[in-house]
């Protein structure tokens, strides 16, 4: 119980730390901002199709901002403790180095919860306001009522939460070991970019003209890089009346809990050679 104390208070300090920026602020707003300007579209009648289209930009700007403000906050809050030396006067009480990194990422993992439950209430607002509008046209003209799942909005919600984990692990992984901000704000970014494109390296792996060599290096690189285009379901779960599978979307959520371990447990392990 002592232990989980110990990593309670540093989540939550650095959670109390992180909601204080002006920088989760600035991308909160941002993100809500341009997912509400998408309902200015509602002078087109673009049909289910728009409804796409505002799904779409709602998506891409939970994970756009999101990730920036994974990577960012990660780094800086990190490195904060460390220039500032509170790493050391901490560390320096009964506190070990796992759980210290351990409590940095919850509270960063915590952060981007709010994150994600915020831009997701905007989005299901603007999804309702339109697909209301939508339905009254559909009405009139004898047509089927556009379909919104706001079930499955919070399903990707969850799952977005848990991609954002990933990002999040990544960095405090390349934190754990970088001696500067910039080394690990770059680093960071193009782990993100490589595990996005993911997939692409393993359709190559697959490919039959291929050679032994390199489908073996490329296979092998695939399987110690997160695939975080698995997490791409918003429009199955929200817009597609088929929706996803319960084994599919806990596959996915195991997926993520094991990459979020392993990277964590990675930085832990760097952590302990660092010097402070």
């Amino acid at each position: 119980m002592f232990f989980l104390k110990k990593i309670f208070w540093i989540a939550r300090n650095t959670f109390t730390e992180a909601a204080r920026q002006k920088f989760f602020s600035f991308l909160l707003l941002l993100g809500a901002g341009l997912t509400a300007v998408s309902l200015s579209l509602t002078h087109f009648d673009f049909g289910d199709s728009e409804l796409k289209f505002i799904a779409d930009f709602g998506f891409g700007g939970i994970f756009l901002f999101g990730s920036v403000l994974a990577v960012v906050t990660t780094v800086q809050l990190f490195f904060t403790e460390i220039e500032n030396r509170t790493a050391l006067t901490m560390l320096a009480k009964p506190v070990r180095r796992g759980e210290f990194l351990f409590g940095k990422f919850l509270g960063v993992w915590c952060l981007l919860g709010v994150f994600v439950v915020l831009m997701c209430g905007v989005l299901a607002a603007v999804l309702a306001l339109r697909a209301g509008t939508l339905a009254e046209i559909a009405e009139a003209r004898s047509l089927p009522p556009p379909f919104v799942d706001f079930v499955g909005l919070a399903i990707f919600g969850v799952l977005q939460w848990v991609r954002l984990g990933i990002v999040a692990a990544m960095t405090i992984a390349v934190s754990s070991f970088a001696q500067t901000y910039l080394y690990a704000v770059v680093v960071s970014f193009v782990a993100l970019i490589i595990a996005q494109l993911q997939y692409v390296f393993a359709d190559f792996a697959s490919g039959e003209k291929v050679s032994f060599g390199v489908k073996a290096l490329t296979g092998t690189a695939t399987k110690l890089i997160p695939n975080l285009q698995l997490f791409n379901t918003g429009e199955a779960l929200v817009l597609d009346p088929a929706g996803l599978s319960a084994a599919t979307i806990m596959s996915a959520l195991g997926y993520g809990t094991i990459w979020i371990a392993a990277l964590v447990f990675v930085g832990m392990w760097f952590f302990r050679f660092r010097e402070i």
